[in-house]
């Protein structure tokens, strides 16, 4: 049936095109026999107002049209019209009263009758009017061109009506007509002839296009794999098999480990090379009775007879079939995948069910490392809160129910609090407090990770500008993610932020990490350099962490680098991180750079971090993430220390 449509639509196109030009054509014709009828219906008029004003002008006397005519007087103008008139192409003539009676005719048997209908025209002729139109001669069936016209006579004037033979002009249009017909017919025959090929050519076009709709809306165009779509209606499929057979059928469904942090290192070319690869090596593995299917980003589903032992045994092929490493962009990567696996009729009955549950059985067997799992219903209440958390966080957006927590950062010299970092934190009205780890990674799944990150940044904007107000000159860090820093868009966005609120650029520092640099470093470096010219301060966080920072630092427009807590924390009983620490400060030094120390818990850390000239801290020695309200007490306590720390020097 697929294949058959556009031929049906050409055709209907072909009849229809056809159709149209054919009735165009009959209507241009009688146009143009109208005219031609018209002109010729003209000229008979004309002929017979020159027979009225020429060859009866004179010849015929009033009485000719007071009333019905002597026998003697008959025969004259008999004579007349016969000699004068007839010869001329005229079937009949008559002469009327001013009443409309027939005074006189060529054909006596018309003399003496009266048409009530032809008054008008007999008045309309004595006042000087011709008047022409088609009839049938009275008495007969002839057709013929009657004319009113006046004759002038002795005194006054006089009505006749001519009634020429209609034959000539009926021969005048068909004339025209014929030839007129066939040079359309002729140019209708050869347009669809002309037409016959271009359509087949549109059909077979067609066609092809109806097939690439078909590949693109049921086959993944990246791996060539069926997508989400095409696998739920073969899943279904399946399930009304094994439900006739009394059978069971399984669903697997698994996605690469860590493919994030590959695709954001290494850029989404070579992100795409690797699903490609992986893709590959996964059908090597598939059998003639199975389907694998790749359902977005790095997820991959697979249908499979039998149960769930059956399942299980082809996880384990695909995890050995996965072992030996795979070369991207000239380096060796070494790849695992979590899978999970939902049976029909012990798991669900539908296949929304099998796709949910082994959708749960995945992050179940991502969370405990063990490669395969099987869906445990008892082990489902925290990923179905999980996965409800999802739909629920878009309305907590939308509704406010997120609320920013600040953490100070202290001047290590003076202890005094110079700006916070901006921590979003979800009070659920029903759940209570949410931590980020809960939520972050659901919105980055999902694609809420971009209207987060654009709610964190108004709202800590915000509350910038009302510490202004307040007499406090604070600057606050947010930090972005990848999709914020792929946004051209982000610049005039963040520039309106500060224009409405009237925030100076440099109370706004924007934090980034060094796998966000990475992910496609051109358009990151793009969109720096528009953040840098508004006058922003950026800072790169977690630094050390990451493998590139060095070779991209020096060419990035950052201020500032945050030392990441995992090397603070332990660095006065741990040489190795306090080397790290120092060669960080003191490669920010050089570089002109200011360092915050993140993870500053205790008093010796402190002291260690201010011998070795490092800028800013931060840590639960100064505070835990506070709320904005809650955040004044300990802003005034600090500055009175700081204050007495000046004094005393």
């Amino acid at each position: 049936m697929t294949n058959a449509g556009p031929p049906r639509l050409v055709l209907r196109f072909t009849v229809a095109t056809c159709l149209a030009l054919a009735l165009a054509a009959a209507a241009i014709l009688m146009v143009v026999r109208h005219l031609v009828t018209q002109q010729a219906e003209r000229a008979a008029t004309t002929q017979a107002r020159v027979l009225a004003s020429s060859t009866l002008r004179g010849t015929l006397e009033p009485s000719d049209f007071a009333a019905v005519v002597t026998p003697k007087r008959r025969g004259e103008l008999d004579e007349l019209f016969r000699s004068s008139v007839l010869d001329e192409g005229i079937l009949v003539a008559e002469l009327y009263a001013r009443s409309g009676t027939v005074t006189y005719s060529t054909d006596h048997r018309l003399i003496g009758r009266r048409s009530p209908a032809q008054v008008a025209h007999i008045r309309e002729a004595l006042a000087g009017t011709v008047r022409g139109d088609a009839t049938r001669i009275p008495g007969g069936r002839r057709k013929s061109l009657r004319t009113y016209a006046p004759v002038a006579v002795s005194g006054g004037t006089g009505a006749v009506a001519l009634y020429a033979d209609y034959t000539p002009i009926a021969q005048a249009a068909a004339s025209t007509f014929l030839p007129t017909a066939g040079v359309f017919e002729v140019a209708l025959v050869l347009l669809f002839a002309a037409l016959v090929p271009l359509l087949r050519r549109v059909s077979v076009r067609l066609r092809r296009q109806m097939e690439e709709i078909r590949r693109r809306a049921l086959f993944d165009e990246l791996t060539e794999l069926p997508n989400r779509t095409l696998f739920r209606d073969r899943v279904e499929q399946a399930i009304l098999s094994a439900r006739r057979e009394t059978g069971t059928t399984a669903v697997m469904l698994l996605d690469v480990d860590h493919f994030k942090e590959i695709n954001d290192t290494l850029g989404h070319e070579a992100g795409d090379l690797l699903l490609q690869a992986v893709a590959e090596r996964l059908r090597q593995q598939i059998r003639e009775n199975e389907t694998l299917a790749r359902l977005g980003g790095d997820e991959f589903g697979i249908l499979c007879a039998g149960g769930a032992d059956d399942a299980v045994r082809l996880g384990e092929r695909l995890h050995t079939a996965l072992q030996q490493a795979f070369t991207v962009c000239d380096l060796p990567l070494e790849v695992s995948i979590s899978a999970g696996i939902a049976v029909y009729p012990e798991h669900g009955d539908t296949a929304d069910d099998l796709l949910r549950h082994a959708d749960v059985a995945m992050y179940l067997a991502k969370a405990a490392h063990a490669g395969t799992a099987v869906y445990d219903a008892e082990q489902d209440s925290n990923d179905a809160a999980r996965l409800a958390l999802a739909g629920e966080l878009r309305r907590a957006i939308e509704d406010e129910q997120l609320v920013l927590h600040f953490q100070p950062k202290a001047e290590l010299e003076s202890g005094c609090i110079v700006g916070v970092e901006a921590l979003v934190r979800w009070i659920h009205p029903e759940r209570g407090f949410i931590p980020p780890n809960d939520f972050i990674p659901i919105a980055e799944r999902t694609g809420l990770i971009k209207p987060l990150s654009r709610f964190v940044l108004a709202a800590a904007v915000r509350q910038c500008a009302a510490w202004r107000d307040e007499g406090l000159d604070l600057h606050v860090a947010v930090n972005l993610t990848i999709p914020d820093l792929l946004d051209l868009e982000l610049p005039g966005l963040i520039a309106a932020l500060l224009s409405g609120t009237g925030v100076r650029p440099d109370q706004l520092e924007l934090e980034i990490t060094e796998t966000t640099i990475l992910a496609d470093p051109f358009r990151v470096r793009q969109v720096l350099t528009g953040l840098h010219e508004l006058g922003l301060r950026l800072a790169i966080d977690d630094f050390g962490t990451g493998y590139s920072s060095l070779a991209y630092l020096r060419k990035l427009p950052v201020q500032t680098i945050k030392i990441d807590r995992s090397f603070v924390m332990d660095m006065c009983e741990n040489a190795n991180d306090a080397t790290i620490v120092r060669s960080t400060i003191d490669l920010a030094r050089n570089l002109g750079l200011d360092v915050v120390a993140e993870g500053v818990e205790t008093e010796e850390i402190w002291s260690a971090l201010r011998a070795q000239a490092c800028t800013l801290a931060q840590g639960y020695l100064i505070s835990k993430p506070l709320a904005a309200e809650e955040l004044r007490p300990l802003l005034a306590e600090r500055a009175r220390r700081a204050h007495l720390v000046r004094a005393a020097r």
